[in-house]
């Protein structure tokens, strides 16, 4: 009778397996990330909500205008973008360390002046709209310097862009995005 039970009881132990629990250790690095990321999306997926419920509620006409200046500036860089993703293709323009595009001079923009007027104005139109933006995240986040959150808004920067397209390094140094996806 005892016999009977052994291969049970082998059987039994090979077929169950002991799984230790996982841990996730996020810092506050992660933590303040994930805060930055979650207002500059709530703040471009839903300028306009946004921009009508606080307006509409709380009657001052600063904050009307300052939602209003948002407003225009997630407008503007939809607006802008695929144009900003051309250059950024042709290696014209690439995503700095900082969260800004940095102009990345190359023949025809520096032997085109209608070309490179044109480089200049985008640029400086998206830089000025992503300083608007951040400036709001910041300011909803309670956060004292944009130097504290510059590598976040860097990194979703880099991220968004495509493979091929000229990033900084965190180290200064520009490299080629790679394609995540081989």
């Amino acid at each position: 009778m005892r016999h009977c039970f052994v291969p049970f009881i082998f059987f039994f132990f090979l077929n169950c397996s002991i799984k230790s629990p996982e841990f996730t250790i996020t810092g506050q690095k992660t933590a303040l990330e994930q805060q930055v990321l979650g207002s500059y999306q709530h703040l471009t997926d839903n300028a306009i909500v946004t921009t009508s419920a606080r307006s509409a509620g709380d009657g001052t006409e600063k904050e009307g205008v300052q939602q209003q200046v948002i407003l225009q500036a997630v407008q503007n860089q939809k607006f802008n973008r695929d144009e900003i993703n051309e250059l950024k293709q042709e290696k014209v323009v690439g995503e700095n360390n900082r969260g800004y595009l940095e102009i990345l001079p190359t023949s025809k923009y520096e032997q085109d002046e209608r070309y490179s007027t044109l480089v200049d104005k985008l640029v400086d139109e998206e830089n000025r709209d992503r300083r608007i933006i951040y400036q709001r995240v910041l300011v909803m986040n309670r956060l004292a310097r944009e130097e504290e959150t510059g590598s976040i808004f860097a990194d979703m920067q880099i991220e968004q862009s495509a493979p091929g397209t000229m990033v900084q390094l965190h180290s200064g140094q520009w490299i080629e995005k790679a394609d995540d996806s081989k």
